[in-house]
């Protein structure tokens, strides 16, 4: 059974890294959550170290400095890894193959036109619109389900694979949630595209927490979100603890869930649908 927490300060004892999602756990895209700087202090201060993971197609020193920006506590943080960050390193140093060798060309989809260009940035990378991998990196906001098919119909003509650095379909923002580029995969994927994923629940993100602390057990890491697909199963499949937030886009399956008995039977609810096993923690905002 899932043991229910109001805060990480009540299971320090558990692990020595905190690895902690980006949306929905310190912020929702435009505001901090309340507690999310305290909680952050305190890790640090008991002597945890913080990583943060986030589903982002933006490079880690970008992300860096608008976690800064929103006024985040940034000295408490050890390092921050992108599923973006993680393709660049791993494209760089041929740790990943697509049709048999690493892609070193990419026709990019993105939210905004110099976002390609700033992620290639210091590599012998090329975004070009007639390169034979697709990468797809992000959406504007308002895309539509079907607004790339036809896109997608002329690559899977030519068997042209596409890899997708941020698996999140959905996320949120102020006041509603939008379509993240996951959702999108998986359309090519179901139109009989090959896709290559990149970010939480996929394992290449968490090698890249493991390798900038190879000395540490995985089950002495701690993953902290809000997505029982991409953070808890993530954390899973590497052998790390695992601490869901209930408030971020789950939010509304609990809302009817005020006594632990409901919470519990909710979160097994959602684990099986999802294929996982219950979170080991589970609290309702960082903290």
């Amino acid at each position: 059974m899932t043991i229910l927490i109001d805060s990480l300060e009540e299971v320090l004892d558990s692990f020595d890294v905190a690895v902690l999602d980006q949306w929905g756990v310190l912020h929702n895209g435009s505001t901090c959550y309340p507690s999310a700087s305290d909680a952050m202090k305190i890790l640090h201060g008991n002597g945890k170290e913080i990583f943060i993971l986030s589903n982002s197609r933006k490079r880690a020193d970008l992300n860096f400095k608008r976690i800064e920006k929103m006024g985040l506590p940034v000295e408490t943080i050890s390092q921050v890894v992108t599923s973006g960050e993680a393709l660049w390193q791993d494209v760089n140093e041929s740790r990943v193959h697509v049709a048999g060798q690493t892609p070193k060309c990419f026709y990019p989809i993105c939210a905004h036109p110099d976002d390609p260009g700033i992620w290639a940035a210091g590599s012998d990378m090329e975004i070009d619109p007639s390169c034979d991998t697709i990468l797809l990196m992000g959406l504007l906001d308002d895309t539509g389900e079907t607004e790339y098919d036809a896109t997608f119909q002329q690559a899977l003509e030519f068997e042209i694979p596409l890899i997708c650095s941020n698996p999140d379909k959905t996320s949120p923002r102020a006041e509603r949630f939008v379509m993240s580029p996951g959702a999108l995969a998986d359309r090519y994927e179901a139109m009989g595209g090959e896709v290559t994923w990149y970010g939480k629940p996929h394992t290449p993100v968490f090698e890249a927490i493991k390798r900038c602390q190879p000395e540490i057990a995985p089950n002495r890491f701690l993953t902290v979100g809000d997505s029982l697909e991409h953070d808890i199963a993530g954390g899973q499949n590497v052998g790390f603890k695992t601490a869901f937030v209930r408030r971020g886009i789950h939010a509304s399956d609990f809302s009817n869930a005020a006594l632990d008995d409901q919470i519990n039977a909710t979160l097994r609810t959602l684990a099986e649908q999802h294929n996982i096993q219950p979170p080991d923690f589970s609290l309702g905002f960082l903290a």
